[in-house]
């Protein structure tokens, strides 16, 4: 009798020790970003120090990339032309059709002496990076360095949370990209059916200047290298299997060369930009924490100094504080629409749920939302304020870009762009339907796409499910 009584006691007390080391583990997941910092005063100050327009021509010239083809086309021509440096930071890094496109003309700059630097998230580093042959080919090779923010340690619950979420490409202190586009097929190209809708921008210099843009970025990848938190990805495959991944790469680049003969092209800079009178680098924190919601910050102070405002995001997941500040901008007389994705056409199962949720809560912050059913989803993350300001990047309008991950946006000041951009806005408008007193409005493009039975099943499941987790997602 004593020997059953403590064998079930044993068996009771592994459960329960293998219960507290889960909910141990979970807190330690969740519990440093469940609070929401607040931006310091330092910041602040500096903040409203910044001029973010200016009174004539810069030295920053611009052009805006809205095609996926093209948007790796300027990729390639752009690495071709470096001499120097080349810096690429990125959220997500596949060794798919666009990703190995990019590998191999990385792998000829640094063929040519150029210095390569790559930085990775942690994510994209445990999924993709980690023992690929294509990455390791490219770390073996003595100009190429890669590190990965944040490398996935699940000994360290605290740390998964916070992402890398950037998207750059500099060459030499000359010229960069900055935007939303990941290194995938999805972004990149013409390979894969699955697309999603980006824009960035294409920063040129005419000339060097230490309070550009360029530099302000280039400080800021400085800074991200050498965090702590940084660490290399190295090569630990043979010779033999990196030499021969290495003659790949040069195969495709050579490929790459006959299928895109205009990327080997002298391109006139001058004539494929606009002028603009300036161009800002908003941030977040680097580090890999819970972070002082910077760029939210900045972005409503932009924003507050407006009387319209547009935003595109692909979803929106707002806390307390959010709609505090939407409903702030509206009641201050700031007209404020957003393009966001319509659920049914949505990438992003979470913020799709989160959005069916949250609708009349966003609707009323006196925000009107425009849910977008183009032929892709829109992956798009930009503000347009009145007729001057455009603020293009990797934020998107969640608790994640707000609290946890990283993210850049340039402010741009130039009417050309923002007339660009506005007119995207308006046609995308006849692709959506919004929300009106009297019931939903539809665009004259918009064609409903009914969600099939399954969906509808699984998005009422996750409608439950993401209530207590929304602010991590």
């Amino acid at each position: 009798m004593k020997k059953k009584f403590y064998s079930l006691l044993s068996k009771i007390s592994i459960k329960y020790i293998l219960l507290f080391l889960f909910l141990l583990y979970l807190s330690g997941l969740i519990v440093p970003y469940i609070s929401h910092k607040k931006v310091n005063e330092a910041f602040q100050s500096a903040f409203h120090s910044r001029e973010f327009y200016g009174t004539s021509a810069g030295t920053e010239r611009t052009a805006y990339l809205d095609d996926n083809s093209e948007a790796l086309l300027y990729r390639l021509r752009m690495i071709e032309e470096a001499e120097s440096d080349i810096i690429l930071s990125t959220f997500d890094f596949n060794s798919d059709q666009s990703g190995k496109d990019i590998l191999a003309a990385l792998n000829n700059a640094a063929g040519r002496g150029v210095n390569v630097r790559i930085i990775v998230d942690g994510i994209s580093g445990f999924l993709d990076l980690r023992h690929d042959e294509w990455f390791q080919t490219a770390a073996a090779h003595p100009n190429i360095q890669i590190r990965i923010y944040n490398p996935v340690n699940f000994l360290k619950p605290w740390k998964l949370q916070a992402r890398l979420h950037d998207k750059y490409l500099v060459i030499d202190k000359k010229m960069y990209l900055l935007g939303g586009r990941n290194t995938t097929n999805l972004f990149l190209g013409d390979y894969s059916s699955s697309r999603n809708i980006d824009r960035e921008l294409f920063v040129y210099e005419t000339e060097e200047s230490p309070d550009s843009s360029l530099y302000q970025l280039l400080d800021y990848f400085e800074h991200v290298w050498n965090l702590e938190d940084s660490k290399a990805y190295t090569c630990t495959q043979s010779a033999k299997k990196t030499g021969e991944y290495n003659a790949k790469l040069c195969t495709n680049y050579d490929t790459l060369r006959q299928k895109y003969p205009s990327a080997w092209e002298s391109w006139d800079w001058l004539h494929l930009t606009f002028e603009t009178n300036r161009i800002s680098l908003l941030y977040n924190p680097a580090e890999a924490e819970n972070k002082e919601p910077w760029m939210w910050y900045s972005l409503h102070q932009l924003m507050a100094q407006g009387d319209q405002v547009s935003i595109y995001t692909p979803y929106i997941i707002c806390g307390k504080e959010m709609y505090q500040d939407l409903e702030s901008l509206t009641q201050n007389k700031t007209k404020v629409e957003i393009i966001t994705n319509d659920v049914a056409k949505g990438a992003n199962p979470w913020g799709c749920t989160d959005y069916l949720n949250q609708k009349k809560q966003i609707w009323n912050t006196g925000v009107n939302v425009y849910e977008f059913m183009g032929k892709h989803s829109c992956h798009t993350k930009a503000v347009v304020i009145d007729d001057r300001m455009s603020i293009v990047g990797s934020y998107n309008l969640d608790m994640r870009s707000t609290y946890q991950d990283t993210e850049l946006m340039l402010a741009v000041d130039s009417p050309k762009l923002n007339q660009i951009i506005r007119k995207e806005i308006e046609t995308d408008k006849t692709f959506s339907k919004t929300m009106t007193e009297d019931g939903y409005v539809y665009g004259e493009n918009y064609k409903a796409k009914e969600m099939t039975t399954g969906k509808k099943i699984f998005y009422a499941f996750l409608r439950i499910v993401v209530i207590p987790i929304r602010r991590f997602l």
